[in-house]
């Protein structure tokens, strides 16, 4: 009977995985191990990047072991692994960049290895990555030209929605190609990698639900280390500023002066919010909202009046807590 035929993996897609790993086994992280890629689910067939984890052979035994006295990893275990160690990687590269473009010295050096390699991409036709290398060079216009190149012959979910959400074209991603990606994660319970999706298509009270729902279910499970890594992910993504201009719109939209004007200083918009009170002066004025006023002082430079507001309100707490006392 014939061996079953093992799934190969895409050239770039290959070349993509490692990259991020920097070739390093993602568990044990041991720099000059000989090294493999693993889909986490054990389909060969599920060749997606979600489902692609570089590991040592060691580690790989790891993930065959049933049971026994030796240490097995689950396909939870491998992802958290995996994510934490592409962020590490991440950040000591740009650190290195950092320090590098900090010396003059060594400046030449840097772009002119840089350039071999892009040169070494462009001849080996590995355009996912040199659309990559130039999205974190700012190269806007030969970063779209490698993901046009790349789209050309690789339509998957997958790659569709990672490359317009790089170039923060939500709208070039079919609504099939999400649905597909959405229910395709859903049914493997993969929330958090549902709220990467989610924030990748801008959809981002999906992406909040979901960070959420995989630190509740990882703190149930005793992973405090997973629960913390998601939801510092949630936090450094800046979702809640997304949520903000979402209630901001809604506010706005109702109406509620108070609470546009609350959305606006949790965001951070200062502009927006001295020309949303500027343009509202009358009204609150007349309303007489003390918060508002405040704040409407403060936008027009009325420093008397906005102390004069506070001294107010002071004297009004003191008078409220010492109604009764005697």
């Amino acid at each position: 009977m014939p061996r079953k035929r093992k799934n190969s993996l895409p050239t770039d897609l290959a070349a993509l995985v490692l990259f991020k790993a920097d070739r390093t086994c993602c568990v044990c992280r041991t720099p000059g191990k000989p090294v493999q890629i693993h889909h986490i689910d054990e389909n060969p067939s599920n060749s997606v990047e979600r489902n692609l984890a570089v590991l040592c052979l060691d580690c790989h035994t790891d993930t065959q072991i049933r049971g026994g006295f030796h240490r097995k990893l689950d396909a939870d275990q491998v992802m958290l692994y995996r994510d934490d160690w592409n962020v590490y990687v991440a950040q000591r590269r740009a650190a290195i960049d950092v320090k590098r473009a900090l010396n003059e010295k060594d400046r030449h050096s840097y772009l002119r290895a840089l350039t071999t390699r892009l040169e070494i991409l462009r001849e080996r036709r590995q355009f996912l990555l040199l659309a990559m290398n130039y999205h974190s060079l700012g190269n806007a216009t030969l970063r779209d030209k490698y993901i046009d190149l790349t789209l050309e012959s690789d339509h998957s979910d997958d790659t569709v929605i990672y490359l317009r959400s790089m170039q923060n074209r939500q709208d070039l991603i079919p609504e099939k190609a999400k649905q597909r990606e959405i229910h395709r994660r859903r049914s493997h319970s993969d929330w958090s990698q549902l709220a990467r999706l989610y924030d990748q298509i801008g959809e981002h009270q999906g992406a909040a639900s979901n960070y959420c729902r995989t630190v509740m279910e990882d703190l149930k499970k005793g992973n405090i280390f997973a629960a913390a890594f998601y939801l510092k992910e949630l936090s450094q993504k800046r979702v809640h500023d997304r949520l903000f201009a979402i209630a901001y719109r809604q506010f706005s939209e109702s109406g509620d002066l108070w609470w546009r004007v609350r959305a606006l200083q949790e965001i951070g918009w200062k502009d927006e919010l001295k020309s949303v009170l500027l343009q509202n002066r009358e009204v609150i004025e007349k309303s007489k909202h003390p918060l508002l006023l405040q704040e409407l002082y403060s936008a027009m430079g009325e420093t008397e009046k906005e102390e004069e507001l506070q001294r107010q309100m002071v004297e009004a707490t003191g008078d409220d807590r010492g109604t009764g006392s005697e």
